[in-house]
């Protein structure tokens, strides 16, 4: 039968693709703000601003690597399984 595990996996990767843009720039409004005169200003905005930079930077990095894993994790799922190992996963086991 069908493997609900690599389904699964190709489900999350479809979700995750929708995602992908919001989670890059999840932090890019914040950063632009703070700092930029536009909320805080100051030696502690610029630092604040600094901080957040490194953060997005971290965040978009990270998220880049998200897709090639799930990726590699399909790959490595066979199409079908038993019928056992299919009512053991949808189990959880």
């Amino acid at each position: 039968m069908d493997n609900p595990r690599k389904a699964d996996l190709e489900k999350l990767r479809r979700d995750l693709a929708k995602e992908i843009e919001q989670l890059k720039k999840a932090l890019k409004g914040p950063t632009e703000d703070i700092g930029g005169d536009k909320v805080w200003v100051g030696e502690n905005a610029r630092a604040w601003r600094q901080e957040l930079q490194g953060r997005h930077k971290k965040v978009g990095e990270q998220v880049e690597k998200l897709l090639p894993l799930i990726d590699a994790a399909i790959r490595n799922k066979p199409d079908k399984v038993s019928t056992s190992e299919a009512r053991l996963y949808n189990k959880g086991v």
